[in-house]
């Protein structure tokens, strides 16, 4: 009698033991595809947790979720983090971000995001989002005019440059004007070759006239960034110099790049879901600005088109791809 009832007491207190075990927080991870950008906030993300004292299975778990490229599966990976009420989504990019958006209205979502999340509509201000959202922001329109700035710091002889844009997107035409904003106050030609095709700007990039002097500058632009590899093909027969605004197109052949590291944002992302973790609030906490940019110069495209960059260029930059 006294050993059935001792394991009565043993089965009542078992569940009650484990409802006071610590529950392990479950962060989801939402990204368009794992390209360079994606997989360096990542991995700075992952990096950072290490740093703040979680390890994965040990006292916190993630849940990817890799739309590869397309984009209708961007919402139902979101649906089902939402399904699943993980404690934080972090999220890359627009797209991204907006389908954690519709997905919830409770879970706490952190992004990391190349552009202004303001103008976007991602977020009402800088200051408070006023939702369940917070992040870091690249700013890269904000940073176009340091961008001309570096390109011609780099190369003394630059007098004009060529911008090939979608002139049907009203977020690439608000780029390209600011861009020839910048330009002018650095005392530089701007050449627009507005187009409305990837056609039509095959033909453009292939019938444009360079000179001596010349360059092209990108803003950010869907369709130009769709058509980068023949852009880069292009521009080395051409001896074009070419100055990019992300990392990952340094490596796949644009002479230059100067934007925002996004390994540094993903440990910034980090410190904000940690903060969400031990009780803030997503929207109490201000966008936090990309606090590390990068110049990244590809030697061998240099080589070959035959710019020469100086030994100041080559310390000053962060990242040679030789």
């Amino acid at each position: 009698m006294i050993k059935r009832f001792a394991l009565l007491i043993l089965f009542l207190l078992t569940p009650m033991a484990a409802d006071t075990q610590p529950r392990i927080p479950r962060l989801g991870v939402l990204v368009p595809e794992l390209g360079r950008s994606q997989s360096q906030a990542v991995k700075g993300f992952v990096d950072e947790l290490k740093q703040l004292g979680y390890q994965e299975r040990k006292n916190i778990f993630l849940e990817t979720r890799n739309a590869k490229g397309d984009r209708g599966a961007l919402q139902p990976a979101a649906a089902d983090l939402a399904a699943r009420k993980v404690d934080v989504i972090l999220t890359t990019g627009t797209r991204a971000t907006q389908a954690a958006k519709s997905a919830t209205r409770e879970i706490p979502i952190v992004f990391v995001h190349p552009a202004d999340p303001v103008s976007l509509g991602l977020v009402k201000s800088m200051e408070r989002s006023d939702a369940n959202i917070t992040g870091v922001a690249g700013l890269a329109l904000q940073m176009t005019e340091r961008r001309l700035a570096v390109l011609k710091e780099f190369l003394p002889n630059l007098k004009r440059v060529h911008i090939f844009y979608d002139s049907n997107n009203k977020f690439s035409r608000e780029n390209f004007a600011l861009a020839e904003s910048a330009a002018e106050k650095l005392a530089l030609q701007v050449v627009a070759h507005d187009v409305k095709s990837a056609e039509e700007l095959k033909v453009t990039v292939r019938g444009a006239q360079f000179r001596n002097g010349d360059a092209l500058f990108h803003v950010p632009d869907d369709l130009a960034e769709s058509e980068a590899d023949f852009i880069f093909d292009v521009a080395r027969q051409k001896k074009l110099p070419t100055m990019f605004n992300e990392e990952s197109w340094a490596i796949k052949g644009a002479t230059a790049a100067y934007g925002p590291s996004y390994f540094e944002m993903g440990r910034q992302a980090a410190r904000l879901a940690e903060m969400i973790l031990k009780g803030r609030k997503a929207e109490t906490l201000p966008i936090q600005r990309a606090s590390r940019f990068e110049l990244i110069v590809n030697y061998r495209t240099a080589s070959f088109i035959g710019v020469a960059f100086s030994q100041d260029v080559l310390k000053r930059a962060d990242k040679v791809i030789r």
